[in-house]
């Protein structure tokens, strides 16, 4: 699509911005980067890319920019795949490996210090998200009798996560019947996702109830009713570090992209629904500007990475900056911070 000489003044222009945050002028461009040729001819070069779509031109500037465009060409075709984390991060994810490895911390708890070291080490906003019910599996759930037609639900998922309900019935049942209930329903789905297992339940009640005997039945119910207060809650999402995005040169300047930004996180949900798709990528995902659909965050890009206990995925962590992060370090960064999550979270 671009010839040799286009992709190297694309680098060029978005290395430039990277460092400065100013639009890039054809003479920074040949008196820095050693391409060889006169600011005449990266002027035009520049030109035939801002007429395809990868450079923009403001209107109080002799310089460019990149646009969405031109940062996505760079991610995916011109910048150095396998790239590898710079030396300085080497020692803070060493600090983090230590933080991480103490035994009182919970998942959730494990995944905020994650996000409170990346925002540190990468001047940039640092992004938890855990889906509860999509994201955890179901090993174990139990029945205790609490009297007067009510009972404790306890639900054990991968990874130590624990989950409670207290449940009304709709009559009394013994602790033996109980307990024959939390094994029937061990046999049938463990090992399943929360969320698979509730659709298996709301499935199998909309079939005949002859189909099942009185056991069963009542067991599909008294399940589906533990696990229905589930769907109605709310997703782990944390955000470290907002002040070093407002502190960036783009929203220093300009006090409405600061707006957009927090009317985004004010209303969450929005940002919520991005991080769930992304996550659903078992590789790093970049979102740049407009391409999140979110109009608040246009200025900003998002680097997300899945993390895991074993096979189990359990949410995701994120760093978000303006469109000019240096992504050559931070999906390193983010890649290695994951893998190190992973590893204590299995251990």
């Amino acid at each position: 699509m671009l010839d040799r000489r286009s992709k190297e003044v694309l680098q060029a222009v978005v290395h430039a911005h990277i460092l400065t945050g100013e639009p890039v002028g054809s003479r920074t461009i040949a008196k820095r980067y050693g391409l060889g040729v006169s600011p005449a001819t990266v002027r035009n070069v520049m030109a035939d890319l801002e007429e395809m779509g990868f450079l923009t031109h403001p209107h109080t500037s002799a310089g460019r920019l990149p646009t969405d465009k031109g940062y996505r060409f760079y991610v995916d075709r011109i910048m150095e795949q396998g790239c590898t984390l710079p030396r300085l991060f080497k020692r803070d994810l060493d600090q983090l490996k230590a933080l991480l490895g103490r035994r009182d911390l919970s998942i959730s708890e494990v995944l905020v210090e994650a996000s409170r070291v990346l925002s540190r080490i990468s001047n940039q906003m640092g992004l938890v998200f855990i889906p509860v019910l999509r994201s955890t599996r179901f090993q174990h759930i139990q029945f205790i009798s609490l009297g007067a037609q009510r009972m404790l639900v306890i639900l054990v998922a991968e990874g130590g996560i624990v989950q409670h309900r207290t449940v009304t019935l709709d009559g009394e049942i013994s602790s033996r019947e109980l307990e024959r209930y939390g094994q029937l329903l061990n046999s049938q789905f463990a090992g399943r996702s929360l969320l698979e297992v509730r659709e298996a339940l709301v499935n199998a009640m909309e079939q005949d109830i002859a189909e099942y005997d009185a056991l069963y039945s009542e067991v599909l119910r008294m399940a589906n009713k533990a696990l229905e207060s589930l769907e109605s809650e709310e997703a782990v999402f944390h955000v470290e570090g907002t002040s070093n995005i407002l502190s960036q040169k783009e929203f220093v300047e300009n006090v409405e992209r600061m707006k957009r930004v927090f009317r985004a996180f004010e209303e969450k949900s929005k940002v919520v629904k991005l991080l769930d798709r992304c996550i659903q990528s078992d590789e790093l995902v970049v979102v740049i500007g407009e391409e999140g659909g979110i109009e608040e965050l246009q200025d900003l890009s998002l680097v997300t990475s899945r993390c895991w206990i074993g096979e189990s995925m359990i949410g995701g962590l994120g760093i978000m900056g303006p469109k000019r992060m240096d992504y050559a370090a931070l999906l390193p960064l983010l890649s290695e911070a994951s893998q190190l999550i992973n590893g204590i979270l299995t251990a």
